[in-house]
């Protein structure tokens, strides 16, 4: 009788908006050689579809039944399609940007989103970000991770960010979705944004990039799992 597979390795990073989970984990995942998934891309499908059917909440079931989202997730990118359409660039809109923490906050969605996760997850060795991925999402993940930094260090991130893709914004505005996707995250009733109690918190506030990304591959490499071994460069 074969044995039995040992099951994938799960490395999750949490935290606010604006604290360079995204970038920290498409680096990790890329110096490790595993596979990058972007659960904010998935919650962004869906507030994409939301928006595109006018809102209407009493269709929401039957949108998530039949959906026909497709993400592709490799190394370093996240790429999202609506049926034959890709739809990447249209999910980091000002509109998304606006509605995103609301539909993340509806029940039905997080669970689609969490079968979603998990199903991906499954024969793969996988870097993921979110705000519940340690809590709810992968509760007995190998590693955990809580990346944070000041609210005014991450909104003038997000927009340095959004400046640098060419995009018309001004700080104010930066600083205000941050801070608005703070409280819904934070305050929600399902699955708030928090620490999980076994995770490694880090605040990134000042840190250079190299330093979060290298805090993280060293805890990484010093804390053997039962998993699987890895090497990272």
């Amino acid at each position: 009788m074969p044995g039995k597979r040992k099951r994938s390795l799960i490395i999750v990073i949490d935290g606010p908006a604006g604290a360079g989970k995204s970038t920290t984990a498409k680096e990790v995942a890329r110096r490790a050689d595993l596979d990058y998934v972007d659960s904010g891309a998935m919650y962004r499908g869906f507030t994409y579809l939301y928006l595109k059917h006018g809102k209407d909440r009493s269709r929401l079931k039957d949108l998530l039944d039949s959906h026909g989202l497709r993400f592709e997730f490799h190394s370093t990118e996240a790429r999202v399609y609506h049926g034959d359409t890709e739809i990447t660039g249209d999910i980091r809109s000002d509109s998304v940007n606006s509605h995103v923490s609301d539909v993340a906050a509806m029940e039905e969605v997080r669970n689609t989103v969490r079968k979603l996760l998990r199903q991906v997850s499954r024969d793969s060795d996988v870097v993921l970000e979110g705000r519940d991925l340690g809590t709810v999402v992968f509760p007995d993940a190998d590693f955990k991770f809580f990346l944070t930094a000041d609210p005014e260090a991450r909104a003038l991130r997000r927009y340095d960010e959004r400046i640098g893709k060419g995009e018309q914004v001004s700080l104010d505005q930066v600083r205000e979705n941050v801070e608005t996707r703070d409280r819904i995250d934070s305050n929600r009733d399902i699955a708030p944004l928090m620490k999980a109690d076994d995770a490694v918190e880090i605040d990134s506030t000042f840190l250079t990039f190299e330093e979060q990304v290298t805090r993280i591959l060293q805890y990484i490499r010093n804390t053997p799992t039962a998993t699987t071994k890895i090497d990272i460069s």
